[in-house]
């Protein structure tokens, strides 16, 4: 009884710190802290992020790829405190965007910031679940054409849209459930390949005796996107701030343990892999991702069906969850008319305690950009540009208004040490954003011999437009009339 007042006079605290803040409480606040970390776990999640572009990791740099994971690790884990300390103050949907309209005292601000973060968790979302549709495919033992990992990842998406739709406490149960799928699967995964696939020594997993070809920024540029893209969106514990109990306190340390325990994690694995890798000079199967490809050649067959199942566990949370934060992210931004027909956007169903109009537009949004790129590395670059060029006008705007953080800290607060870590994270999330423009600015070419302008990827779209086109011609859709 006593517990469970202190459960209800939580919740009535951060309904009127809400308040305070200038919101009304409507979304079903139940989220605990492990359910917080949960879904920032899962939205990280190394069992999608480092799979998915383990080739653009290990083939242009080798063994470099675990030095620059590690680096990328300490500049994430200075991020997340330099963010938490800001979620502590301002626990609201929508995250960066409303942190950085509270800092800057000026809604233009936080609008632009709102609208980088969109763009970012769109793609996010969309590399998730493309990239999951492209694993099932192969698992499935289906043609790997265009139109069949597209009609897979609309069935995903339309999986995740539905779990949103019915409310949170279904996706914080999922998520719960992930963050064993993760940790379970990791171990069995990285227990099969060192006991039945280490073809390699220790030291020479770590080796990095590597000889490279072509640009040295352009070696490096794939396994950075690879590190970045798979640790960043760790600000998905503060989407979900509202519905979270006691948001002040859980969501920093939910950033702060998510990307800690990834990053442990993900060493583990790339070193696992490493120690895996068979002989590249013998023929590829190009039909199938390289990570899988690998785990295949190392643990045989039976076992690598069983650990696919692991896999795809882990990515079909991954993507629940991040669809879930764009949900709220587009919920907020119309809540505070941000958007083209806001009013329909911020509804929340009285039934599900969910903002069902923002799951349709959420959908549709990664539906299109998934059919118009249908390419993982130019979704996963669009991605970590937007997320981190929000985190960089939002790291700005804290920089700038510094005493507001110092005057109305939260309780995860940084102390004399705030602002060396704010710069810090300031100019990391710069070079991140730095560095992808100029890699993809210009015609350059990437050590596969691959052009990976942004031009050819307007292009791409353009192509694409054309042939939704012409299949939709050849395929006209029944009206049932």
């Amino acid at each position: 009884m006593v517990a469970k007042n202190r459960f209800e006079s939580q919740i009535e605290k951060d309904i009127c710190d809400l308040n305070r803040l200038g919101y009304a409480q409507e979304l079903y606040r139940t989220i605990g802290g492990f359910s917080n970390f949960s879904i920032t776990f899962s939205v990280i999640s190394i069992l999608s992020g480092l799979l998915f572009l383990y080739s653009d990791g290990q083939e242009p740099v080798g063994n470099w790829n675990i030095w620059v994971w590690v680096m990328v690790c300490f500049f994430q884990i200075i991020l997340a405190l330099a963010l938490g300390e800001i979620s502590s103050i301002y626990p609201l949907a929508g995250g960066v965007y409303k942190w950085t309209e509270r800092l800057s005292n000026n809604q233009s601000m936080g609008w632009v910031c709102g609208y980088s973060s969109i763009i970012g968790w769109i793609a996010c979302t969309a590399g998730i679940e493309f990239g999951m549709g492209t694993f099932l495919t192969f698992y499935l033992g289906l043609d790997k054409t265009p139109w069949i990992i597209l009609g897979i990842t609309g069935m995903i998406i339309l999986l995740h849209s539905l779990i949103n739709i019915y409310g949170i406490r279904i996706v914080a149960w999922f998520n719960d459930f992930s963050v064993n799928i993760h940790i379970i699967g990791v171990v069995i995964l990285v227990g099969l390949l060192l006991i039945f696939g280490q073809r390699n020594s220790l030291s020479s997993a770590f080796s990095i005796k590597h000889i490279f070809t072509g640009s040295l920024v352009a070696n490096f540029a794939q396994p950075l996107l690879m590190s970045a893209w798979t640790l960043m969106a760790f600000d998905a514990a503060a989407s979900v701030s509202e519905e979270s109990i006691n948001p002040s306190k859980v969501v920093p340390w939910g950033m702060f343990y998510a990307v800690v325990i990834s990053a442990l994690l993900g060493v583990i694995l790339l070193v696992s892999l490493n120690l895996a890798l068979p002989d590249l000079k013998q023929p590829i199967d190009n039909k199938m991702p390289f990570s899988l490809y690998v785990i295949q050649q190392a643990i045989g067959h039976t076992m690598f069906e069983f650990i696919m199942i692991f896999i795809l566990m882990a990515q079909f949370a991954a993507g629940l969850s991040s669809q879930t934060v764009l949900i709220r992210i587009l919920y907020s931004f119309s809540r505070d008319r941000g958007l083209p027909l806001s009013k329909i956007w911020r509804r929340v169903s009285s039934r599900y305690d969910t903002p069902i109009y923002s799951v349709f537009l959420a959908a549709t949004l990664t539906v299109i950009l998934t059919l118009l790129t249908r390419n993982l590395y130019f979704i996963a670059s669009l991605s970590t540009m937007g997320i981190y060029l929000s985190y960089v006008i939002t790291l700005g705007t804290a920089i700038w208004g510094h005493r507001k953080i110092k005057e109305n800290y939260g309780s995860f607060y940084l102390g004399k040490f705030g602002s060396s870590i704010r710069l810090t994270s300031f100019l990391w999330a710069l070079f991140i954003v730095g560095f992808i423009i100029f890699f993809f600015g210009g015609k350059r070419v990437d050590p596969r011999g691959f052009n990976v302008s942004w031009s050819v990827y307007i292009r791409q779209i353009q192509v694409s437009s054309i042939e939704i086109e012409s299949f939709s011609k050849l395929n006209p859709i029944s009206t049932g009339r």
